[in-house]
């Protein structure tokens, strides 16, 4: 069986992602089984478009630390999509256009 090595790098990146973001949910959990899938979504999707960015950034060459990277880059992601959840669960939409509007 003949991996194409690009697909395994991009799996390996995100399943650090994905690790890293688990990480973060056993120290502080999420409030709801739609939240946790939420916030593991957002936490694979920041690492796995994130990480060559870091990786370029920092000018890493050695492919044994994208994985460690790519976790830390899912537990960061994971906190800002944390946060990003939360503003949007206070944010007054209708007393902000009624601000807007009068």
């Amino acid at each position: 069986m003949d991996l194409d090595p690009t697909l395994l790098a991009n799996a390996k990146i995100a399943f650090a992602a994905l690790c890293g973001g688990i990480v973060r949910l056993l120290f502080r959990p999420a409030e709801s089984i739609f939240q946790t899938i939420w916030l593991l979504f957002a936490c694979v999707t920041c690492g796995f478009y994130g990480t060559p960015a870091v990786v370029k950034w920092l000018a890493i060459v050695e492919p044994d630390y994208i994985g460690a990277i790519g976790a830390l880059v899912g537990l960061v992601g994971i906190s800002f999509a944390r946060g990003a959840l939360i503003a949007a669960d206070k944010f007054d939409l209708v007393g902000w256009l009624e601000r807007r509007a009068g």
